[in-house]
C-alpha cells in the first residue's frame, strides 16, 4: 500500500469516534478525530492535508448549513461522508458538494468502509 489516506472523523460522541478510528486504522488509514466544530475548523483551515472527512454535523453552537459552507469554502474538493441520523440535520448546505450521506445505525460501518474505498 502507498501513502496512507488521512481521514478526519468529526463526531461529538466519543464512542463512535473511537470505534470508527479503530476500524479505519485497521484498514491502513491515518485517522484523526475531533469532537466539536471549532476543532474541526482549526484542522480544515490549517495546512494539514485531509483526504476525507467523516462528519456528523450535530454540533452545538453551529448548525449544519453554516458548517457546510465553511468547509466547502475552504476545501471544496474534499470528499465528505455525512454520517448521521437521516432527517436529524438540515444537510442542504452540502447539496452539490462532494458529499455522501450514510445513515448512522448498527450496520453502517461496513457501508462506510465501502464508501471510503470508492471515494479514495
Amino acid at each position: 500500500m502507498g501513502t496512507a489516506n488521512r481521514i478526519l472523523i468529526a463526531d461529538r460522541n466519543p464512542r463512535i469516534r473511537e470505534f470508527l478510528r479503530r476500524e479505519l486504522a485497521a484498514n491502513g488509514h491515518r485517522v484523526h478525530s475531533v469532537n466539536n466544530a471549532r476543532d474541526l475548523l482549526k484542522i480544515i483551515y490549517s495546512d494539514n492535508r485531509i483526504d476525507l472527512l467523516i462528519l456528523d454535523p450535530d454540533f452545538p453552537y453551529m448548525d449544519a448549513v453554516e458548517l457546510a459552507h465553511k468547509i466547502i469554502d475552504r476545501i471544496p474538493q474534499i470528499p465528505v461522508v455525512l454520517h448521521c441520523i437521516r432527517g436529524a440535520e438540515d444537510l442542504s448546505g452540502f447539496d452539490g458538494a462532494n458529499a455522501v450521506h450514510i445513515e448512522k445505525n448498527g450496520h453502517s460501518v461496513e457501508v462506510l468502509k465501502e464508501t471510503i474505498r470508492r471515494l479514495l
